[in-house]
């Protein structure tokens, strides 16, 4: 449930945000400096949590903490045209919103391991409620605009930090891994985790530091604010299907091979954008954007979970999704200038390119078993 609440409030916010930036006016260049600052912040915020941090348990006070912030930044970003005003509202969404998921995840995969669940099971609820979330805040922007939307983005987000309250602390003690302090020199050490970490800063950061101005793109293509969250809606529902299926017969494929496929897709869809194919052509080879991000969403947790220690996987969790911030925050500022003296096209078949360096980051020479149930 409290998977379901938080990612109704994020679809409510975050996938219109550059939208309603371009709405009042702010031109590309400036929309890639403000867009950058989400994951510019989290690249400096997150291991300042993470010290603050003992073990998974405290992490629900921070959680509680930051989603009631974030909620009452996003109220407060409401009818503020001032640029100054608007980059020091969303410095402090960022402070307050980019660790929460990395934390919610730490807590959640312990649980899922604890107590014999599939993490992907668990993440099927958040997706779902993103599909429905960004369909229904589509027609509702479009019907009563951004404020009105944003509000509920809010009150969802004061949900959130109920639930949270009401969570049961995790029994610690049946694994002495998860009472002790992360070793972060362990970490650096082992071959695997950097490779995977590589991979994953590569695909999730062309991802999210792209798909920022996908909104303002089908935009100029004529695409409304509904019709995007149908697009949105079509996106999720489709990683929500290959979660569901990888989650179910997952452990039948090599590991190596997802990576191996998510890449690739991940790539075509950009360079459809960027070759100037019809919108229903780029629209439908856009599902491929379900491959990318449902693989990963389903191999990331579990995976982690093999090639890391206990006491180490929040902390894994944490240095490559931060470092996927800073290039998510490079390709954004970069953005912002390509598209505004190049045109949109240029920077998605560079963003296509990109991606296809994710490749490199595949162990193909280790023999890779599938991923267990």
């Amino acid at each position: 449930m409290t998977y379901f609440i938080r990612f109704i409030g994020d679809s409510m916010f975050y996938p219109f945000f550059a939208l309603y930036l371009s709405s009042i006016g702010v031109e590309n260049k400036e929309l890639g400096v403000i867009m950058m600052i989400l994951p510019l912040i989290a690249i400096f915020v997150n291991p300042i949590w993470s010290h603050f941090s003992k073990n998974v348990n405290s992490n629900r006070l921070f959680l509680r903490i930051l989603t009631i912030i974030e909620a009452l930044m996003i109220v407060l970003l409401i009818g503020r045209t001032s640029t100054e005003a608007i980059v020091i509202i969303t410095i402090m969404i960022a402070i307050a919103g980019q660790p929460f998921y990395i934390m919610l995840d730490g807590f959640t995969s312990i649980f899922s391991k604890a107590n014999g669940f599939q993490y992907g099971n668990i993440r099927l609820y958040g997706s779902l409620s993103y599909a429905l979330g960004t369909l229904a805040a589509g027609y509702l922007i479009k019907l009563y605009g951004y404020g009105t939307t944003f509000y509920l983005a809010g009150f969802f987000f004061v949900i959130t930090g109920v639930l949270i309250h009401w969570m049961k602390p995790l029994d610690l003690s049946s694994d002495l891994d998860l009472n002790e302090k992360s070793d972060l020199k362990s970490l650096v050490r082992n071959k695997r985790y950097l490779l995977f970490a590589m991979y994953y800063i590569i695909l999730l950061g062309t991802i999210f530091g792209a798909d920022a101005f996908l909104g303002v793109y089908f935009e100029t293509l004529g695409v409304e604010t509904d019709a995007f969250g149908w697009i949105t809606f079509y996106f999720i529902i489709g990683e929500i299907l290959v979660l569901f299926i990888l989650s179910k017969f997952g452990h039948l494929f090599k590991t190596k091979n997802i990576l191996i496929l998510m890449a690739i897709m991940n790539a075509i869809r950009y360079f459809s954008y960027g070759f100037g194919l019809p919108l229903v052509a780029m629209i439908i080879i856009s599902a491929s954007r379900s491959i990318s991000m449902g693989g990963i969403l389903y191999i990331s947790i579990r995976y982690m979970t093999e090639i890391t220690s206990s006491k180490n996987l929040t902390l894994g969790i944490l240095l490559y999704s931060s470092f996927r911030s800073l290039l998510t925050a490079i390709i954004t500022v970069v953005g912002g200038y390509v598209t505004d003296f190049y045109g949109y096209q240029s920077f998605y078949v560079i963003v296509g390119i990109i991606a296809l360096i994710g490749l490199g980051f595949i162990n193909y020479k280790e023999s890779q078993k599938p991923l267990e149930m």
